[in-house]
């Protein structure tokens, strides 16, 4: 009787992908002979049939799929049943009005406790699945960061195990947090792995929310190029940020690392990615990525303390002297115009008329006893003044 209710049936797949055949032929046959049983004997379900109908409720809790289809099953089985309770009643002198009310009480109250019991189970079978899921995932991402495992072939093993597949090739490491206003917030890490969710990522890319305020991405990479996509993600995780936050005001400040082949580089690429984020945010604190690259000189200097305070003292001279007057103003003027290579656009940057600027400038010019038109020159003080922020 199961097999043909599997057979005449036409499935609908509106409610979830379908379970194998012979699943749901198991499920009619429980539900058969539950229902059956039941409108036999007179009685309410006991807990052990329910426990042996609600076991297919696990199972597709562990492979991941709605328990819909299961909870169709039973429907169909209910209605397959009270049908052979009709035909078997026709005709026979006892089949009043009520006795037949009475048997469809005991019918349906059963369907009701297999899908409250079914749907129990499933619930129960889904969080312990999805929580395994989720210690194996982390563990697997924590293995790659750390350089903790000993061959990539180990890893890949574990990563098939949990449908995560990696990428041999290897990562580019990006570490992101969340900023509100001045401050990293406290569960910013959550928030955005949950804007990543609505992005288009590249195919294998891994995520984990590392501790709740910090996103670690891992971008798959083939080549140095691919460290320019990365940047490009930031771009779109920021841009989502902004559109979601509003008034708030929130963004995104992310370190990038760069690109070292294979799986054991994905370790040294999350290094590079901490130091990028941890100098970024001193360097251009405005900025949102900050990539390894582009702050290696200032790392490479700030390594020997010593030496790099000497090279700011050297290039920024009477500047370094706190009783010089105006010296924060005058500090502010010369990254000002630094950066954006004029008086008029440092002027504008600083709010200020542009005679100001000028005025500023000669008076720099004389501290420092140079032309900062000069490149070397401009590049030694743009440094200087960067070295002075992380030292």
């Amino acid at each position: 009787m199961a097999r043909a209710v599997v057979t005449l049936v036409r499935w609908d797949s509106s409610t979830g992908v379908p379970p194998q055949r012979d699943a749901i032929v198991r499920a009619c046959e429980a539900g058969l002979d539950l229902f059956l049983a039941t409108a036999r004997e007179a009685r309410p379900a006991t807990q052990e049939e329910l426990r042996r109908v609600a076991q297919l409720g696990i199972l597709q809790a562990r492979s991941s799929q709605s328990v819909e289809p299961i909870l169709a099953a039973y429907r169909m089985a209910a209605r397959v049943a009270w049908d052979e309770i009709l035909r078997a009643w026709r005709g026979h002198s006892e089949a009043t009005p009520e006795a037949i009310m009475l048997v469809a009480n005991y019918v349906f109250a059963a369907l009701d406790q297999v899908a409250a019991e079914v749907t129990k189970t499933y619930l129960h079978a889904r969080e312990q699945h999805m929580q395994r899921g989720t210690r194996a995932h982390a563990r697997l991402f924590h293995a790659l960061i750390s350089d903790n495992f000993d061959t990539e072939l180990e890893l890949q093993r574990q990563a098939l195990a949990i449908n995560t597949p990696l990428i041999a090739t290897g990562y580019v490491a990006v570490v992101c947090k969340l900023v509100m206003g001045n401050r990293d917030g406290e569960r910013g890490g959550q928030a955005l792995s949950e804007v990543t969710e609505s992005l288009e990522l590249r195919r294998g890319t891994l995520t984990l929310a590392t501790d709740p305020s910090t996103l670690v991405v891992l971008w798959p990479a083939e080549t140095l190029a691919d460290a320019e996509s990365a940047r490009q993600f930031v771009a779109q995780l920021q841009d989502q940020v902004e559109q979601r936050a509003g008034q708030l005001g929130a963004r995104v400040r992310a370190g990038i690392g760069g690109y070292h082949p294979g799986l054991h580089g994905v370790s040294r690429s999350y290094l590079e990615a901490q130091q990028a984020f941890e100098a970024g945010r001193k360097l251009r604190p405005d900025s949102v990525a900050h990539r390894h690259d582009d702050v290696i000189p200032h790392l490479v200097l700030a390594q020997n303390p010593l030496l790099a305070e000497r090279f700011v003292t050297h290039s920024l001279g009477r500047l370094t002297d706190p009783k010089v007057r105006n010296r924060e103003q005058l500090l502010e003027t010369l990254e000002a115009y630094l950066a954006k290579g004029s008086v008029k656009d440092a002027a504008g940057a600083l709010g200020l008329h542009r005679h100001t600027v000028l005025y500023r400038l000669e008076k720099l010019k004389e501290l420092l006893g140079g032309d900062l038109d000069v490149p070397a020159t401009r590049l030694r003080l743009q440094l200087a003044l960067d070295l002075r922020k992380l030292l």
